[in-house]
């Protein structure tokens, strides 16, 4: 298990990643990558094996989108 903050994940990925472009993350966890990603205006895709976790991590990105609005 490995918690990163939100605002942590939003620098790297304005670092990284251009505004409008894709953010993958291949252990997405509880989806804090896919909710910074989203909050920047950058596509993402996450992979995760445990259902728990998948189903935290859609719910929250799928949170953090609708916020948008």
């Amino acid at each position: 298990w490995c918690e990163k903050p939100t605002e942590l994940l939003a620098q790297i990925i304005e670092t990284v990643a251009e505004e409008g472009g894709t953010v993958t993350d291949p252990f997405m966890g509880s989806g804090s990558t896919g909710v910074a990603a989203v909050r920047m205006g950058r596509a993402f895709i996450g992979i995760e094996v445990d259902p728990l976790h998948f189903n935290t991590a859609c719910r929250r990105i799928s949170e953090a989108h609708q916020d948008l609005f």
